[in-house]
């Protein structure tokens, strides 16, 4: 019953910041893109997508860091070193790993289907990384949180 409490006292406590952050990073990253579709030279020549992965993958790193500075203000050291870091820094590295083959799909289109599975397969490692990461926090603390539980949370 105290493990359901502290987990809802850290869903009220972090809700609030976590939301501001995503919708602070969000809508600039949606303005400089509504923007840079207006631009015709980067629709026309397909730079836009790259362009535009590229500002999603800077999008997620900022909101992690956001998110962690806000996590060490209201988590133990202890908890928050051997759960929320591993976890936020396999997020950021796996929101910047994908963007490497498509970079290379674009600059040498012969490997572009290479550079698709490699892209995708990417995604899938750091999703199931995190994942496990995430079982293994719950482990270390029951009342852990995860980022979906925070953006799911309704007050």
């Amino acid at each position: 019953m105290s493990t359901l409490i502290e987990k809802h006292t850290r869903l009220q406590l972090l809700a609030a910041p976590i939301k501001k952050v995503q919708m602070g990073v969000l809508i600039p990253l949606l303005l400089i893109g509504v923007l840079f579709w207006f631009i015709p030279s980067l629709r026309q020549t397909g730079l836009f997508t790259t362009f535009a992965l590229s500002l999603l993958a800077l999008g997620a790193a900022v909101r992690e860091v956001i998110r962690l500075q806000v996590l060490k203000q209201r988590l133990a050291k202890d908890v928050y070193r051997k759960t929320v870091l591993k976890v936020a820094r396999v997020s950021m590295i796996g929101s910047f790993i994908p963007i490497l083959p498509l970079y290379v799909g674009t600059i040498f289109p012969q490997y572009a289907g290479i550079s698709f599975t490699v892209f995708l397969v990417s995604i899938i490692v750091a999703y199931l990384i995190v994942s496990r990461l995430n079982k293994q926090a719950k482990q270390l603390d029951p009342a852990f949180v995860t980022m979906r539980e925070i953006e799911r949370y309704r007050k």
